[in-house]
């Protein structure tokens, strides 16, 4: 049943606080704007809408992450990894003054500066056995996207882990009650586990069973079917870091590319955004990991707000949009662009039919 629209409480119209956090220090940059409000929907479930009208280029969320994961990218000969600690998550130039794992865990783990390195060190010990025993081995045995997606899904757990620390829990709230937060907020993301095909739920089963069930390697509560829950959820509310941004073309540039992923983050309260193929909401991350949403043009007051799940300079054909939404992320696409591209080919299908071949109308 679709929830009430409720008018924003008046101690929010300044916008909202920073939070300090000892579980997530990144915490104290989130931001959401006062007329950005969850709501549910019957038919597409949770979402975001506007509770008043919003100008074009108002930023309204910068959400920050549960997780990261860095992808190497390399410049000019020179190879680029995030700093490891969450709450810097920094580009940085692997070189000489680099600070890596004294065990070697994983040559994409490195800090950006010895403090960072201090700072980090209770989310890190967390997943530094398992990079050593079982990371290395998936790296060796199973493609690179599965290894990440592991990796990733031990992230996630290493900030959970880091909650559950005496005195962190009772910190770990914001001074906003219209979202969730920490691992709430993680357990909320939808893992559409009827909407994946049976061969892929029994190629993660079989992944979290080899990799990520020893509770001397990983120390975690969730059982089998939970862990492949938690895997869902990882694939389906990922969000890639890019150079530009990702939106509309009129926002990112005629057929710009966004650029080459150099990382891969769970931000749970974005992940509340919908997808649209003409949206109305642009994001890009800041230089700190977080993801800045922006207002891509006036929005109406009650209107959802709208993001696109992928590069849509990359996908020119309606086709291959849907194509592309139906098999990453389980749905299919009904935003107005899809409707009437879908109308103006059915049209033209109809107009190139030979006389004779409209003889049954």
């Amino acid at each position: 049943m679709k929830t009430q629209q409720v008018a924003v409480p008046p101690r929010l119209t300044k916008g909202l606080r920073p939070v300090l956090s000892s579980a997530n220090r990144q915490d104290s940059n989130f931001f959401v704007h006062p007329s950005l409000i969850p709501d549910n929907d019957p038919h597409k479930g949770r979402l975001l809408r506007a509770a008043a009208s919003i100008e074009a280029g108002t930023i309204l969320l910068r959400d920050t992450p549960y997780a990261i994961v860095p992808i190497p990218v390399s410049e000019n000969g020179r190879q680029s990894l995030l700093c490891s600690n969450l709450s810097c998550s920094q580009r940085s130039e692997v070189n000489s003054s680099t600070v890596k794992c004294a065990h070697n865990c994983d040559s994409d783990v490195i800090w950006c500066s010895p403090k960072c390195h201090t700072d980090d060190l209770k989310r890190h010990n967390y997943e530094c056995r398992w990079l050593k025993h079982q990371g290395q081995t998936c790296r060796r045995d199973e493609f690179n996207y599965n290894f990440i997606t592991l990796w990733h899904v031990v992230r996630l757990l290493a900030g959970w882990n880091l909650e559950l620390q005496p005195g962190v829990a009772a910190n770990h709230r914001p001074r906003n009650d219209r979202f969730a937060w920490g691992w709430e907020a993680v357990l909320q993301c939808c893992h559409y586990l009827d909407s994946w095909p049976e061969e892929q739920l029994i190629h993660w089963k079989r992944l979290a069973g080899t990799y990520l069930m020893d509770k001397e390697c990983l120390p975690s509560a969730l059982n089998l079917g939970e862990m492949v829950a938690l895997i869902c959820k990882e694939e389906t509310n990922t969000f890639g870091l890019y150079p530009t941004a990702t939106g509309p073309l009129s926002v990112v540039g005629q057929r710009v590319s966004r650029g080459e992923s150099y990382g891969l983050s769970l931000y749970p309260r974005a992940a509340m955004f919908n997808h649209s193929c003409e949206p109305s909401v642009a994001h890009a991350p800041d230089t700190r990991g977080c993801m800045v949403y922006t207002a891509a043009r006036d929005i109406d007051k009650g209107e959802e707000l709208t993001i696109t799940y992928f590069d849509l300079a990359a996908r020119k054909t309606v086709a291959s949009r849907q194509e592309h939404v139906r098999e990453q992320f389980r749905f299919k696409c009904t935003c107005d662009r899809c409707v009437e591209d879908e109308a103006a080919e059915n049209l033209a299908e109809l107009d190139a039919l030979p006389l004779d071949g409209m003889a049954w109308l």
